[in-house]
């Protein structure tokens, strides 16, 4: 299956018929734990200093990946987290029917999908997105920025990255 585990911390702040991790929990793709696991993985949230980067792969690989799944709209109740490996994502482009367009409010599955980009997991990427009616359009929208900030190492090198697009 997946080369590294996918977890999910699920905050209860949206219908859950609409939560993209919950979807991807049905089929297997990845797995909600509570926050205190979290705290161990690779955490993408927009609070960090830290941009996640192809230097973060094998920490990825041992430790996995982890996603907060709440609203944007309450980002604000995870800013204090007390977390090992955190690490914020570069902009890119959403194409979820909510925040379509809005550069850096990515779905949760989004999110994911754009950690396994960027650390050249590209199938598992692939394989989430699928799940979605949409999601192949999120490759095809930021490609180019996604191949670049692979190439990245340093938060120097993503912002230049990020400023070549955004």
């Amino acid at each position: 299956m997946f080369s590294l585990p996918l977890f999910y911390v699920y905050l209860n702040q949206d219908d859950p018929k609409k939560s993209t991790m919950k979807k991807l929990d049905r089929f297997g793709l990845v797995r909600q734990i509570p926050m205190g696991k979290a705290a161990n993985s690779i955490v993408l949230t927009p609070f960090s200093d830290h941009y996640l980067n192809i230097g973060d792969r094998d920490t990825a690989e041992n430790r996995g990946i982890s996603v907060i799944d709440g609203s944007w709209n309450l980002i604000d109740s995870i800013k204090d987290l007390k977390l090992r490996f955190p690490r914020k994502l570069p902009l890119l482009v959403p194409v979820n029917p909510v925040n379509y367009g809005k550069p850096g409010k990515l779905s949760s599955v989004e999110a994911m999908a754009a950690a396994l980009f960027i650390l050249d997991f590209n199938e598992n990427a692939q394989e989430l997105l699928s799940k979605f009616h949409w999601g192949a359009n999120f490759y095809a929208m930021n490609s180019e920025p996604i191949t670049e900030y692979r190439k990245c190492r340093t938060a120097e090198e993503v912002e230049n990255a990020q400023s070549l697009f955004f």
